[in-house]
């Protein structure tokens, strides 16, 4: 795995994008999180962290983005809808479709945040599980998931 010296071309090329949803230190740092999901082959906190050798900083930081950083999902999500939107290999087309993916993710543990003891019609018993609900686009050219909850 290479070492990053800066952000990627295709990181600050489409980052401002999502400049209003962050405040200035946490926008540098969801850079910094988005290149290391692209580079890293370990896709943990702590790989994306080490992955920099300019700009180092204390792998804390990288978990505030994610746990105490005052931004909105949503917020993000709309800005990666707007730019895939401005891009026409992107855009929603008129021959697209969009599906309803409802999906459940079995868990064998019990301290999981919004676990719930749910009904799985595939193993006929109630399993505890997190209950996905996809939204995706899908045309000749793309697939996008558009929403989620």
């Amino acid at each position: 795995m290479l070492p990053l010296v800066e952000i990627p071309d295709i990181v600050r090329h489409d980052a401002p994008w999502f400049a209003a949803v962050f405040s200035p230190d946490a926008f540098t740092q969801f850079q910094r999180d988005i290149s290391g999901l692209i580079v890293s082959e370990h896709k943990t906190v702590d790989g994306i962290n080490r992955l920099f050798v300019i700009d180092v900083r204390n792998q804390s930081r990288v978990n505030r983005l994610l746990t105490e950083s005052p931004f909105a999902v949503d917020a993000v999500n709309h800005a990666r809808l707007n730019l895939l939107s401005s891009l026409p290999g992107t855009q929603l087309k008129p021959r697209g479709v969009l599906s309803l993916d409802d999906t459940l993710w079995t868990h064998d543990g019990r301290h999981f945040d919004q676990i719930a003891y749910l009904y799985d019609h595939t193993q006929g018993c109630d399993v505890w599980a997190h209950h996905l609900v996809n939204l995706p686009y899908r045309d000749d050219k793309t697939d996008d998931p558009i929403a989620f909850k």
